[in-house]
């Protein structure tokens, strides 16, 4: 087996001279790991990092709070190349800029620009404070400072800041959405992928004396700061307690979600039919699916009231599995309908199935970043700058449900109608 062929490769910018490796064989160059910001303290706000005479991006380091940049070999300023920015998942626990699996030399290959855009996590990057401006998070505060890094040099690496697509998936969504609020939203970014958003169903603050107790001290950010220097291990076990207590949903995450305050940006917002299914198999495979629900509907957001109808619905669609319905329309689904029916700007919705099974969560990732597939040409069109390619949600609430491994694909009217008679608010 022949050894890669690699060479290093300087760009000049605005935030200094990056340093990154061409990959002959690949065709693409890569810029890992490139400090956006520079973090006073692990819960203060992020500041924009200064420009720097040599910015070492050669080696990936996962752990930081830093975004990696792939570009085609021969992309030169000027170019004018799509930009996709993929805001990874992970429950706001998780996750790291430097994941190898995104496509992103595929994409170089249809000509467009891979940015991974990490962010920090947990506490860190969740925990509020009485001087937070309303519906400030620091991981949301993280990605703002990580685009507008972005456009001031992405120009140097042959793309184009005035075409931006950003791509999230789970928590990733959340923050997508989240960026684009009006309250937010900056115009560093023309389009939205968001995929299976996720959100937790209570805010910070409602949450917050559960955590108060669990690490047993005040949950100021000079506290927090000060543990995260002399006891760290305090502060995870804190976070796993508070964990184990919303064993039901996201412990945190930017909330609550508003889509009445979303800019009037295009959104493309989709869901997998079968989200959480693995979840609700161990009572789905021995009949307790009723029974779970029964258990956990209202912790989980469905009103007492509401049972017997959403029983019946969930049954006629999903006899065998009636707990991992459950579980995909209070986790997910429900957050897709709700930004689909209360976002002012343009809107298009899909839901994605398997030819070959259920299609659980995260599932379509794969067969998005694998070059050759029909929903990834979908994605390198869309990033391009063309239209989703079925009808805009309105009225009628057209929605498109495709498989992505099969040639079925038909749109179909209110598929989630269901969804909003059992957890919507009215």
């Amino acid at each position: 087996m022949s050894r890669s062929s690699t060479r290093t490769v300087d760009v000049d910018c605005p935030a200094g001279t990056v340093r990154g490796v061409v990959h002959e064989d690949e065709g693409v160059r890569r810029f890992h790991s490139i400090a956006y910001s520079r973090i006073p303290a692990p819960f203060n706000d992020a500041l924009a990092a200064e420009p720097s005479s040599l910015i070492d991006a050669t080696t990936p380091r996962p752990d930081d709070t830093a975004l990696s940049l792939t570009t085609p070999a021969t992309a030169r300023p000027g170019a004018d190349l799509p930009v996709m920015v993929f805001i990874h998942g992970g429950r706001f626990e998780e996750g790291t800029h430097a994941d190898p699996r995104t496509g992103a030399v595929g994409l170089c290959r249809r000509g467009v620009i891979q940015v991974q855009l990490g962010y920090r996590l947990r506490l860190a990057g969740l925990a509020r404070f009485p001087d937070d401006a309303p519906s400030h998070f620091r991981a949301v505060h993280d990605c703002q400072l990580g685009l507008e890094w972005i456009q001031r040099n992405i120009e140097a690496f042959g793309g184009d800041p005035t075409n931006v697509t950003v791509v999230g998936q789970s928590a990733g969504a959340a923050l997508t959405l989240w960026l684009s609020r009006r309250d937010h939203y900056r115009g560093e970014f023309r389009r939205v992928l968001s995929l299976s958003p996720a959100f937790p169903r209570m805010s910070y603050d409602a949450r917050k004396p559960v955590l108060r107790s669990a690490l047993g001290a005040p949950l100021t950010r000079s506290k927090l700061n000060a543990l995260s220097r002399t006891a760290p291990a305090r502060l995870e076990r804190a976070y796993r307690r508070l964990r184990t207590f919303y064993f039901t949903d996201m412990a945190l995450g930017p909330a609550p979600l508003e889509p009445a305050e979303l800019a009037e940006v295009d959104i493309v917002v989709t869901s997998t039919r079968e989200e959480m299914y693995a979840t609700g198999a161990f009572a789905d495979a021995r009949g307790l699916g009723v029974v779970t629900l029964r258990g956990l509907g209202k912790r989980m957001g469905l009103p007492f009231a509401r049972y017997r109808s959403y029983i019946g619905e969930a049954r006629a669609l999903s006899p065998a599995n009636v707990s991992g319905r459950f579980f995909s329309d209070s986790l997910i689904r429900r957050w897709v309908d709700a930004v689909a029916e209360g976002a002012p700007g343009p809107l298009w919705q899909a839901e994605l199935t398997s030819a070959y099974g259920p299609l659980r969560h995260s599932g379509e990732l794969e067969t998005l970043f694998t070059p050759g597939t029909r929903l990834n040409s979908w994605l390198v069109d869309y990033c391009g700058g063309a239209r989703p390619g079925w009808p805009q949600y309105g009225p009628g609430r057209s929605v498109l449900r495709a498989e992505i491994d099969g040639p079925g694909c038909e749109v179909v009217e209110d598929p989630l109608g269901y969804v909003r008679r059992a957890f919507s608010a009215g």
